[in-house]
């Protein structure tokens, strides 16, 4: 009951970061042809000089009308990010084995039939980390396979579907220059990259937060993604 309770807060807070990201791109392409029309605005003004009064008013009319769709984006688009803009990290001393160990245990009991393994190179190290951060990354980007894997398994039992179903998930982490770095490869259909950046906004976060990084490659013939997911093991100044 306990591992299914926190493995349904993790998927709600993954949701939202997922959110927050569709709005994050939704705000960042509705501001651009709204600064142009701005600036042009501006520019025609100036070009006019002391031309017919009417035109002076319909370009600020029309300025006037884009700093009020900027005000829209800002009060519906922006303002609801606030929560997940900054993200806060409680960092301590994390035996990095065990905590993916726990990870793994959860998700074989949450995501549903199919084998999760788990391959680990290196010393089994402690990381200056965001203990709880680094288990929902982790456990959302078993997850965020997990749900591909279905899709693929289903796609290619379609007529005429790409993709085709893979048995089990197996992580491989590996220690190497100072840094985690995380691979899954995963059976999935072929993905819009809005779809693969939505499904790892949460990981992607907490990896930037971390000064590391979090990667998808798509590979269609294949019908496969790699996930790599890279974090420094001390803080990097």
């Amino acid at each position: 009951m306990l591992s299914q309770e926190r493995a349904a807060r993790v998927r709600a807070e993954a949701l939202v970061f997922g959110r927050d990201h569709v709005l994050s791109v939704a705000s960042h392409d509705l501001r651009g042809p709204l600064n142009a029309i701005h600036t042009w605005a501006h520019v025609l003004e100036r070009k006019l000089g002391d031309a017919d009064p009417s035109l002076h008013r319909a370009l600020a009319g029309i300025r006037a009308g884009v700093e009020q769709q900027v005000e829209l984006i800002e009060r519906i688009i922006d303002a609801p990010r606030m929560a997940t803009r900054h993200l806060a990290l409680h960092r301590s001393d994390v035996a990095l084995k065990p905590l993916c160990e726990d990870v793994l245990a959860n998700a074989r009991l949450t995501l549903g039939p199919g084998e999760i393994t788990l391959e680990w190179d290196g010393e089994a190290v402690h990381a200056n980390a965001d203990h709880e951060r680094l288990w929902q990354a982790w456990w959302c980007v078993l997850a965020f396979a997990r749900q591909l894997e279905s899709e693929a398994a289903a796609s290619a039992a379609t007529p005429g579907g790409i993709g085709r179903a893979k048995d089990a998930l197996h992580l491989r982490v590996s220690i190497e220059r100072g840094s985690c770095v995380t691979t899954l490869v995963t059976a999935a259909p072929i993905l819009d990259r809005g779809v693969i950046e939505q499904g790892l906004a949460l990981p992607r976060r907490v990896a930037d937060a971390h000064g590391g990084q979090c990667s998808a490659e798509q590979n269609e013939e294949a019908g496969e993604l790699t996930i790599v997911y890279v974090f420094p093991l001390s803080v990097r100044t």
